[in-house]
């Protein structure tokens, strides 16, 4: 390496926090391998909602203890590797996209690229289907987190939003609550929805409830938040925050994204195909 290389990438070194690696390369080779990493952190993620789509099916599924597993082969790793809702923000859906792209006008295929976007995808409407016989005009549907992600008020390709707006166009009615998304929201997303002052005056005006980020101030929410006097509180769970306050809690219908809820209609699954002749 030329000195001149030496002193760039010193540089870099001491304006950056905590000593990340540096490598000079061309700027084609740059590009590609900085959507090529995004990508392949959204390949993760995906793989990780596929497992979690599985363990719903299998009796005493859990997509926790599965991801966990694998997380300690030391080529794979546990980062990005919790199932639950799928990806959003202005980095990782742009760069999958990204990527397909270039391949195309690179004459070939990044067929693994796109299916993970299309998966993807289909995540918010594909949770919210399974409410769908619960739902109606007088349904309140109370969705906490509306950014992308937690400490973020970001709403680019959020899967929350996805998620509130699918439920709007049920005829349901909606309230939503994000700590970093404020009453201007209705008009970022073009769809009426109530907003709340807190998870907890969300929780209290609903029916349902899902919670589409792991964000803390979810954590916080007990069970006698969920508590209705007249009826039976249903919470899609989508990181399974809340699963050891609310799991066999009376009075509530708690479904966790990722881990079987029926075991008994599982096991008969199996039952049913390991019977069948080859």
């Amino acid at each position: 390496m030329s000195a001149s290389k030496s002193i760039r990438l010193s540089s870099y070194s001491r304006i950056t926090a905590n000593a990340p690696p540096c490598r000079r390369m061309s700027i084609e080779n740059a590009e590609l391998t900085k959507v090529a990493l995004n990508t392949f952190v959204t390949t993760k993620i995906t793989f990780a909602n596929m497992l979690a789509d599985m363990c719903e099916r299998l009796p005493g599924g859990d997509v926790d203890v599965v991801t966990s597993a694998l997380g300690l082969d030391s080529r794979i790793g546990r980062k990005y590797l919790t199932g639950a809702l799928g990806y959003g923000g202005p980095c990782f859906p742009r760069d999958n996209v990204a990527l397909g792209f270039m391949a195309r006008a690179l004459d070939t295929e990044a067929t693994l690229a796109e299916a993970t976007d299309k998966m993807n995808r289909t995540l918010a409407t594909r949770a919210v289907a399974r409410l769908q016989p619960m739902l109606g005009p007088a349904t309140t549907v109370a969705v906490l987190g509306l950014a992308f992600k937690p400490y973020s008020h970001v709403l680019e390709e959020s899967q929350g939003v996805t998620v509130a707006k699918a439920l709007a166009a049920t005829g349901a009615q909606v309230v939503a609550y994000d700590p970093l998304v404020d009453h201007t929201v209705c008009r970022e997303i073009g769809v009426h929805i109530a907003v709340a002052d807190s998870a907890a005056a969300a929780v209290r005006q609903a029916d349902i409830v899902v919670i589409t980020t792991p964000d803390p101030a979810f954590h916080t929410l007990k069970a006698v938040d969920f508590l209705k006097p007249d009826g039976i509180m249903v919470v899609l769970d989508c990181w399974r925050i809340l699963a050891a306050e609310l799991a066999g809690q009376k009075g509530v219908n708690y479904i966790p994204l990722g881990r079987s809820t029926d075991d008994a209609a599982n096991a008969a699954r199996l039952v049913d195909l390991w019977s069948k002749p080859l």
